[in-house]
């Protein structure tokens, strides 16, 4: 079975590892490497091909097509968010894997997870994706998924596909509002992130949630 080193993406380890998967097709020839790091210069740059380009690079070969698809499985495996659930995380681990998950996001996305009253995530729930730049979602559909899985608090997440994470006076208006619906019900906002291509904003880092009782 075929391993794959977990540590940093270097070029090195990611020829290495494009061979193996080349040596599994039955296409292990120094010229079948070179051939698609010519094409594609990385796997990374491979999300950017057109589909011309990438039946360039097939010419008809089947073994080719079945090393993009094992690359676009492998992407899209990566890409898979990961439910979090039973975890205690705090904001730093949180704002991390939420990184991993969202940087590259062509679409803003408004996720809410829900947590138990020993701060334990019981559910991560996609609640809202849109357009570029407009992404409406209104208090009560969050608060309807808080009271049905009878959650003691929750925290919201959405990334910004431009790579920034400074927030926008209508993110500030969102967490806000969605913040005093949570001290009226009893149900606390406890942090929301904004997250980047690199980095991410944190209400609870900057002493803005939760908000006092």
């Amino acid at each position: 079975m075929t391993t794959v080193n977990k540590g940093r993406l270097t070029k090195d380890n990611e020829r290495r590892l494009v061979r193996r998967v080349l040596r599994q097709l039955g296409l292990l020839t120094v010229s079948e490497l070179d051939r698609f790091f010519r094409f594609f210069t990385s796997c990374d740059q491979l999300r950017y091909a057109s589909h011309r380009q990438q039946r360039a690079y097939i010419a008809g070969n089947p073994r080719r097509r079945g090393l993009l698809a094992a690359i676009d499985l492998g992407r899209w495996v990566q890409s898979a968010p990961r439910q979090f659930v039973g975890e205690v995380l705090n904001s730093s681990q949180l704002g991390q894997r939420l990184i991993d998950d969202l940087r590259y996001l062509g679409q803003e996305r408004v996720e809410v997870l829900l947590l138990d009253n020993q701060h334990r995530i019981i559910l991560r729930q996609l609640v809202f994706q849109g357009t570029l730049n407009q992404c409406p979602v209104h208090p009560r559909e969050i608060f309807q998924l808080a009271v049905l899985h009878e959650a003691a608090g929750l925290i919201l997440a959405h990334n910004h596909p431009s790579g920034a994470v400074d927030p926008s006076p209508e993110d500030l208006a969102f967490v806000r509002r969605v913040a005093e619906c949570g001290k009226l019900m009893g149900i606390p906002l406890l942090d929301g992130f904004v997250v980047g291509t690199t980095t991410y904003f944190s209400w609870r880092e900057q002493g803005v949630l939760p908000l006092q009782q």
